[in-house]
């Protein structure tokens, strides 16, 4: 029962999600341009038309690139004119204002958000960040990259982030999960990663489990100098890195985390979603994750915060230290505004 009412919610909430993204602001639009009333009847059949469209996108495993363009482009444009929308709304309130002035103003601003937020994807900057601890003896150069959504993201994408990891020549690579996003992409393209000649370390990201067969292409990663974590802990000098899985609650997480610690010795955690933090903070050196992107698009990153206390940056307690990134890559909508692709280069010194 508790199932059934819980896919009840969630249908409601995507149904009411779809009509606030696709059809809201264009409803509000159209009287703006046209003065006329918002015909109920049309905005209700065009949101049931688009609602099946995207329940069919996310609900199944279906990889045609007009639907998931779409959907997640429509995703990422329909929000940007949600928020337009309602901030004019608002301002119109206090400043009364002609309906052509408010219909340009909103055209103006969508085309030049939007082109904004597609150029700021095609750039990749680097973020150094360097930590001290008693427990390292000898200096390390980690480089952490999360959050790619090959697929989503092409392999141009990719080329783009190794050349920027060669610029930093670090000694080690930690990929923290959604390296890939979509069925549909070529695991042969990977190969590019064999360029890099230090050891890569992986954990599942959420979305590597929508895939189809994702057991099988996970295990193909090996075969692309990629070496998976899979609930393991590799020793790495004083490091012991520690890679959790992402298919799993909290509880088990955490039983992974503490079965695998070194006591003495520099413990990183490396997993996808930074939810693990609150239960092992001042027990890991440094904890490492992803998946938040830092909300993507403004203000999104205010909606992820409710869900993720950390969900972007440095945070610290005691000595321990948590990095959550806003990802190399997007997810859906290819899309940032307010936040950037990044490489995070990690810089270990003794004391």
């Amino acid at each position: 029962m508790k199932k059934i009412l819980k896919s009840s919610i969630l249908i409601v909430i995507l149904f009411i999600s779809t009509y606030l993204l696709f059809v809201f602001p264009f409803d509000i639009f159209k009287i703006w341009t046209e003065e006329k009333n918002i015909n109920w009847l049309y905005s209700f059949i065009s949101t049931i038309i688009t609602f099946i469209i995207v329940r069919t996108y996310f609900a199944t495993k279906i990889t045609f690139t007009p639907l998931r363009i779409f959907v997640c482009e429509g995703i990422g444009i329909g929000f940007i004119a949600f928020n337009l929308v309602c901030l004019i709304l608002i301002l119109d309130v206090f400043i009364k204002w002609d309906e052509h002035i408010k219909s340009n103003l909103f055209l103006i601003s969508l085309i030049t958000l939007v082109s904004i937020g597609y150029i700021s994807t095609s750039f990749v900057r680097i973020k150094t960040i360097k930590i001290q601890s008693e427990k390292i003896i000898k200096k390390k150069h980690l480089v952490f990259i999360s959050d790619t959504h090959l697929g989503s993201n092409s392999i141009r994408h990719l080329k783009k982030i190794i050349k920027k990891i060669n610029t930093i020549n670090p000694d080690l690579i930690l990929i923290g999960g959604d390296l890939i996003d979509t069925s549909s992409f070529k695991l042969d393209e990977l190969s590019v990663l064999r360029e890099l000649k230090i050891p890569i370390y992986f954990v599942t990201g959420n979305h590597e489990f929508y895939l189809k067969n994702s057991k099988e292409k996970i295990n193909s990663l090996k075969e692309f100098n990629i070496n998976i974590l899979d609930n393991q802990s590799i020793l790495l000098g004083d490091v012991n890195l520690i890679g959790i899985s992402d298919n799993q609650n909290i509880n088990n997480q955490k039983d992974v985390f503490f079965s695998k610690k070194v006591k003495n010795l520099y413990n990183l955690c490396l997993v996808h979603k930074p939810s693990l933090w609150k239960s092992i903070k001042g027990q890991t050196d440094l904890m490492l994750s992803g998946h938040t992107h830092n909300g993507q698009i403004f203000p999104f990153n205010f909606l992820v915060k409710l869900q993720f206390k950390e969900n972007y940056g440095l945070y610290k307690y005691k000595n321990s230290s948590l990095y959550v990134s806003s990802g190399s890559g997007t997810w859906g909508p290819k899309i940032r505004l307010g936040s950037f692709n990044e490489v995070i280069s990690i810089v270990l010194n003794p004391v």
